[in-house]
């Protein structure tokens, strides 16, 4: 998708802090990436287990009496839960399918052990529920889910860590309550970490579409005529050589259009007049290359070739159909009847066009071009406002 306006990009900055784009951009930002961020969140998942089995050293010292079911737990319960989800991972396309996930596992990763140890009768069940912090850091801090996900997944495990330290008898009401407010501010600094980092990162996103946009931009200018939107010629000297036939039987024809007497259109109307029947003429001659089927290509390139001069090069077209179209070309300009006062209070602007078509023999394009440029000077010669074939 290309998103090639600098206007419409520096108008997505306003999305920062909602941490929301226009549709398009927002499409693009969750997709660029995402099979990158699977691959780190696969390798930080087998990290996650390890760490996280290697944890029933902790219940072996202060849950001695539950041990056997956490370790049922981790090792047969989470370890396959686990790998299953490296194993679905790539298989997901959105974003939010693949946070979704992690926030789910890490969620059940606290409401497994938190389930269980409400069964024990270890003193240390508030102390233990601490570790909770380790998974919401994993969460937002490594696997970086979204903010709006780890949100979700805050009120998830910080309700299960209350829930579960509220059932406990030998917890009395001032730790509870300190238990309460520790979770609570822990979980708000949390997420706004989590906050920040996802506004970096979308402001990342949007410098780098801003330079690609500069970029973009710069290089439409370089290639493009600014009064007329054609190719110019520094454009053709760059695409020549691919138009050129490669073989005998392919053919390449080209138009050489002036705008009849436009100097004494700018004498009379101004340039700024003659500028606007310069873009008038371009347009028409654009609209002349689109096909009756919008859904193929143009059948030629267009080219400003100087002040009035127009080239189109015409691959697949030998001389007479070359000519045919030049002659719609003359046609449709002619009936449109832009007037030129400075001929007569009747007069039109009309088009002379030289016609050519690649000859055997021929190894450049200059070649072509100037037997175009003859027939145009003949096609004048003969009284203007016609087509002439080299």
């Amino acid at each position: 998708m290309s998103l090639s306006r600098t206007g419409t990009i520096e108008g997505e900055f306003a999305g920062l802090t909602p941490l929301r784009f226009s549709p398009p951009v927002e499409a693009r930002f969750e997709t660029e990436g995402l099979s990158e961020r699977i691959r780190l969140a696969q390798a930080t998942l087998f990290a996650a287990i390890f760490l996280y089995d290697i944890f029933l050293l902790a219940d072996w010292m202060i849950l001695p009496d539950v041990l056997g079911p956490l370790a049922v737990m981790r090792l047969g319960v989470f370890t396959p839960l686990t790998l299953l989800m490296i194993w679905i991972l790539p298989r997901r396309t959105r974003t939010w399918q693949v946070d979704g996930l992690l926030v789910g596992g890490c969620f059940l990763s606290v409401l497994m052990p938190s389930t269980i140890i409400s069964f024990s009768a270890s003193h240390y069940v508030a102390t233990y529920q601490l570790g909770s912090m380790l998974i919401i850091f994993y969460m937002v801090l490594v696997q970086r889910v979204r903010f709006r996900m780890a949100v979700i997944g805050m009120a998830l495990i910080v309700l299960t860590q209350i829930s579960t330290v509220a059932r406990r008898p030998e917890v009395d009401a001032p730790t509870f309550w300190y238990i309460v407010v520790f979770y609570l501010i822990a979980a708000a600094i949390i997420l706004l970490g989590s906050f920040v980092l996802e506004r970096t990162e979308r402001y990342g996103f949007l410098q780098r579409l801003r330079v690609e946009s500069m970029i973009e931009r710069n290089a439409e200018m370089a290639r493009t005529d600014q009064l007329t939107g054609l190719f110019n010629r520094h454009h053709l000297a760059t695409i020549g050589a691919d138009l050129i036939p490669k073989r005998d039987t392919q053919s390449l024809g080209a138009l050489l259009i002036d705008i009849d007497h436009f100097k004494r259109f700018n004498d009379t109307q101004g340039h700024l007049a003659g500028d606007r029947c310069i873009r008038t003429v371009s347009d028409l001659v654009r609209e002349m290359l689109v096909p009756a089927n919008e859904n193929k290509p143009p059948v030629g390139t267009a080219v400003r070739f100087g002040g009035e001069e127009f080239l189109v090069l015409l691959p697949g077209m030998d001389a007479a159909q070359a000519a045919a179209l030049g002659e719609a070309i003359r046609r449709r300009v002619e009936g449109v009847g832009i007037p030129h006062p400075g001929l007569g209070p009747n007069a039109v602007v009309t088009l002379s066009i030289g016609v050519a078509d690649w000859k055997k023999g021929h190894t450049e394009l200059d070649t072509l071009v100037n037997a175009a440029d003859a027939a145009l000077y003949q096609a004048k010669n003969l009284g203007r406002n016609r087509v002439a074939v080299a």
